[in-house]
This record gives structure tokens, sequence and C-alpha cells, in this order.
């Protein structure tokens, strides 16, 4: 029996992030913090499912993990990390909630930039559409997914009690979630895959979608068998 996957989309996306990946189902948690987000998203699902998290939507992911490990069938964790946030990053985000709400435009501009990486940014088409997708967000949103992440628990001790097939992809040039977060992620899970993507930035799924899909693929077969 096939099993459903659903994607959780990151701070500032939505179900364009995910375009032609193979998931069932796409989800922009909404919620004062990543708990009630995982706890919404929860309420919804079937009795056995696999999450394909990105970025805050990994943070996500692990908390519904945490909640519900029986139900559980396997993690994709893409550009994400298992640590809560530090105090310096803490104050970044309360920076860049204050510059959303100050000029959210010119916000947008920097974040879809310091998204992709140096490749990805010189191609005028997806930097524009990661552009439009963070315009799409709005303000309140942005501050909202901000604040809740800001404040999420560290889930790394849950990681060696995984015990579902997991797929952990970082893009090499990631500026937002450093590469070495991925590699820790994947060496504490004990069944778990793990992918660096050359050339690649905070977004897989767009910046390198052939080679994002395939890996999906052959985690939804491990999934299966």
């Amino acid at each position: 029996m096939d099993v459903p996957v659903i994607a959780i989309c990151g701070i500032a996306t939505d179900e364009a992030s995910w375009a032609g990946m193979p998931v069932g189902r796409i989800v922009v948690p909404r919620g004062a913090s990543i708990d009630a987000m995982a706890d919404a998203i929860l309420a919804g699902l079937p009795d056995r499912f696999a999450l394909a998290g990105h970025s805050m939507g990994g943070y996500v992911a692990l908390a519904i993990a945490a909640r519900a490990s029986e139900r559980l069938k396997g993690l994709a964790l893409l550009g994400t990390a298992c640590t809560a946030d530090s105090d310096e990053a803490r104050e970044g985000r309360k920076t860049a909630i204050e510059q959303a709400r100050a000029d959210f435009p010119a916000l947008a501009a920097r974040l879809a930039r310091a998204t992709l990486s140096r490749n990805s940014r010189a191609d005028a088409a997806l930097l524009s559409d990661t552009h439009a997708m963070i315009l799409r967000c709005g303000v309140g949103r942005f501050a909202e997914q901000q604040a809740a992440t800001a404040t999420r628990v560290d889930r790394c001790d849950l990681l060696p009690r995984l015990a579902v097939p997991a797929l952990v992809i970082a893009g090499s040039q990631d500026a937002i979630v450093a590469p070495d977060r991925s590699r820790e992620m994947a060496a504490a899970i004990p069944d778990a895959t793990l992918a660096i993507i050359p050339d690649c930035g905070h977004l897989p799924q767009r910046e390198a979608p052939d080679t994002t899909r395939a890996m999906l693929l052959r985690w939804r077969e491990r999934i299966a068998s």
C-alpha cells in the first residue's frame, strides 16, 4: 500500500516550492509556535504517513514525529536542522520581522537572493519566481513564522530513535541553514541517506529539481519496500 507523503513548506514559501516533486499533499504551516503548527497538521493526517519538510517545515516534521512516531513511515528533511535557535539567531529573526514590517518588498528581494546559490541567482526566472513567492507570503505570515521558529525546542535527541527510512538533503551553498546541520542529522538517524547537492542553495526543490525529485523517488521506494 502506497504511503501518502505530506510536504511541509518553509518560511515564506508556499505550494510552488514543491512543484513537480513526488509528494501527495503540500501544507503551508500556520500557528503561533512550531508545536501548534505540528498539532494542526497532525489532526488532519491519515493513520500512516510520510513527511517531507523543508527548512521550517523540517522543524514541524520533527515535532510531528515526536508526537506520532508509530504512525510515521518515512521522513525527508531538506535544508533544515534539529537544533533550537541560538540567542544570535533569535535576535536575527526579531530584526527580520522589524525589517519586514518597515519595507517587506525590500526584505523579500534580499531574502530571495540569500535563499539561492550564486549559480541559481544567475537564473533570472528562478530569482524572479522566488521573489514572487516570498512576496505572496505577506508580512503577517512571515512575522508569525519567524516568531514561531525562534521559540522551537531542540529535537536532536529524537533522531537516534527514528525507526523509519530517512532522507537528508542540503545544498552545498545553503546560506540559510548550514549544510553541516544536515550532516549531523544524517549521522544521528539510524537509516538515513545524506545528499549534499553541489552549487545549490536553500531551495533544492527549485534549484536542482531533477536531482531532488530522483532522490525523493528513491526514498519513497525505500518506504514502500
